[in-house]
């Protein structure tokens, strides 16, 4: 792969050419600058169809089931005494089952596995024999919770082996040849583990207690924070740790099946497109049905790229958090109540997004630097006809066609024997091609081929954190790029963070949160219109194989059964580039004048700078009939 030196467009020394301006107003200035660092590494991507893709080179067993772990919410359960998982493995497997991906891990080994829920035990047939001499009892029981009711699916398992079973709907189990000597282990998560030795008994119950680490969690709320324990609203709390940031363009993007009650789904097919994120469905049918955004206590406005003026160009939809570096971000709380709305009014009224940015902590600076790369493929976006396959369905598709206007039945009333003798017209069926014209044929133009790539996403990361008692610190920078399927489409980001605590006394603290972000988008003609107004896919999909991409002339063919379609190739001369300058910047004061009583003050401001650019060339059909159309677009908003 070669590589080579790209100029920026912007004026020299200027990354954020629209913060400049948007800094200039709010005296003094602030310049910061950003590092991207280049890494290779392996590569996972997840899907929510219950397939998974996962490609692994040269890595532990362990370290591949953390991977499994992270992507697809399942849990491993297993001893290490008897499971090598310092066992190395490479592994690539494509839109492959869970029990697949296991299969291949433990390829050639003894290994089986069990999976109850989301829950999977691993283990090894025989893996520890029972001496003759030694004593075993069946041992039976139930396990509950605190409150007395039968738990499902806790595993139980004789310690230090992997023979072991999964309690049922009642709490029951039964696990038989059970040395006196041994220990039972019952394990369930979000509840604390407990061992049981078995001392010669015969009937084990259990009560299964909560994890307090979980119980104790705080959750933000519109009003503050609270611990889970003392919560009577209905909030839903996802931690960072808890999703995949490392190929999502955004927090919205990674939330997807990670909250209860929170519906979301992607409304544009750019890079960075926009989402619909819906708190316990829609509640309007013509109002938007958006929930309320709030990063560090300051609502936001929800921005999309300028329009183009022309109506063949559709930049889709942005979503709202792209500015945001999703590794910033150290929790999102979503309120689904009404109790939101006695803060923030109306615009609570289908939900709150709360987001909570990572903090400064007392200590040496910790700096942390991580990469990540992926690639993203399409399997079959449209399954069309090959040449010969076209030719052939055009034979079938004229013969109908000249049955049809000749009346022939079952079209009408007339036999294939008169239509052939007296054919309408004076025009006598001919086939389009012979055997021969089909068998010599090429592969044709592959239109969906000739418009699309292997994406890819990569980002880096850097952050430090640190401070003292009275000043706490926390900086990051972040780049991310994402390169769509469809060519010509990509978003680039480049964030830099500050976030700053000062106690000042005993009752008043300060706190700083700045987050300055620049996002280019590059655009492709995606929009669901059709006729002349036909994005790429729609007009690759109804493009004939017969058709040739470009002549020897640099001419882009039409479709002569759609002679105001665009040839889709063409679009791809097409340029349409925006991009997007913003700050975020919040500063409160917060007071605690006797205990439990705690004032804030917040005042801040979001400001962006935003413009687009498009040019239709006149390689384009109506790029032609306008002898080329260029726009710019630009607001300050």
């Amino acid at each position: 792969m070669s590589m080579k030196r790209k100029v920026s467009k912007h004026s020299p020394g200027t990354l954020f050419p629209g913060i400049v301006k948007i800094l200039t107003r709010l005296k003094p200035s602030i310049n910061i600058f950003f590092l991207a660092f280049l890494a290779t590494i392996s590569s996972v991507t997840y899907a929510q169809t219950g397939k998974y893709s996962l490609d692994l080179k040269n890595t532990t067993v362990k370290a591949a089931l953390e991977t499994v772990e992270k992507q697809s919410n399942y849990s491993f359960l297993y001893s290490e005494k008897i499971i090598d998982v310092n066992r190395v493995i490479s592994i690539s497997l494509q839109e492959a089952t869970i029990e697949n991906i296991i299969s291949k891990i433990f390829e050639g080994t003894k290994v089986t596995f069990t999976i109850k829920r989301r829950q999977i035990v691993l283990t090894v047939p025989d893996v520890k024999s029972i001496p003759v001499n030694q004593t075993t009892k069946t041992i039976s029981g139930k396990v509950t919770d605190v409150s007395g009711g039968p738990t499902q699916a806790v595993t139980v398992i004789v310690k230090g082996t992997t023979k072991g079973i999964i309690t049922d709907a009642d709490g029951n189990f039964t696990l038989a040849n059970v040395p006196d000597d041994e220990t039972l282990v019952f394990s369930f998560m979000g509840m604390s583990t407990q061992e049981i030795p078995v001392a010669g008994k015969t009937n084990i119950n259990v009560t299964m207690q909560e994890e307090s680490n979980i119980i104790d969690e705080v959750v933000v709320i519109a009003y503050g924070t609270v611990k889970k324990r003392d919560l009577t609203g209905s909030v839903s709390s996802v931690k960072s740790s808890d999703v995949n940031l490392s190929v999502a363009s955004s927090i919205g993007h990674a939330l997807k099946g990670k909250a209860a009650g929170l519906t979301i789904i992607q409304n544009s097919a750019q890079p960075g497109g926009g989402l619909d994120i819906l708190i316990r469905g829609a509640g309007s049918v013509n109002a938007s049905n958006q929930p309320l955004y709030i990063v560090d206590g300051f609502p936001i406005a929800t921005l999309d790229q300028p329009g183009s003026g022309n109506e063949r160009l559709d930049a889709g939809t942005q979503s709202i958090l792209n500015f945001v570096n999703p590794n910033d971000i150290s929790s999102v709380d979503v309120l689904k109540d009404a109790s939101a709305t006695a803060i923030y009014g109306a615009r609570a009224a289908h939900g709150v997004v709360l987001i909570t940015t990572k903090r400064g902590m007392t200590g040496n600076a910790l700096v942390t630097y991580n990469t990540s790369f992926a690639i993203q493929k399409h399997a079959n976006i449209f399954d069309v006809f090959g040449l010969k396959e076209w030719m052939g369905e055009k034979n079938e598709s004229s013969w109908d066609m000249w049955m049809f206007e000749n009346d022939i039945i079952p079209y009408g009333n007339r036999t294939l024997e008169t239509a052939m003798l007296f054919p309408k017209n004076g025009v006598s069926y001919k086939l389009p091609y012979t055997d021969t014209q089909i068998s010599n044929a090429g592969e044709g133009t592959d239109w969906v081929k000739l418009i699309t790539r292997t994406g890819s996403i990569q980002q880096h990361n850097l952050s430090v954190r640190g401070g003292s008692e009275q000043t706490k610190y926390m900086v990051s920078m972040n780049y991310f790029d994402q390169k769509g399927i469809i060519k010509n489409s990509e978003m680039k980001r480049y964030t830099g963070k500050i976030n700053l605590d000062q106690t000042i006394s005993k009752y008043f603290k300060i706190g700083l949160n700045l987050t300055a972000s620049r996002i280019d988008n590059d655009n492709t003609p995606l929009g669901g219109e059709q006729w002349e107004k036909s994005g790429l896919l729609r007009a690759a999909v109804q493009m004939g194989p017969h058709i040739t991409a470009i002549t020897e002339n640099g001419e882009y063919p039409i479709n002569p059964l759609l002679p105001t379609q665009p040839n889709p190739y063409s679009l791809l001369t097409v340029q349409d580039k925006g991009f997007m300058d913003r700050l975020l910047a919040n500063i409160n004061l917060t007071s605690e004048p006797v205990k439990g009583l705690i004032i804030k003050l917040n005042a801040g401001t979001d400001i962006a700078y935003q413009g687009r650019k498009t040019y239709m060339p006149k390689t384009t059909l109506h790029g032609a009939l306008g002898g080329g159309i260029a726009t710019i677009n630009q607001s300050l908003n």
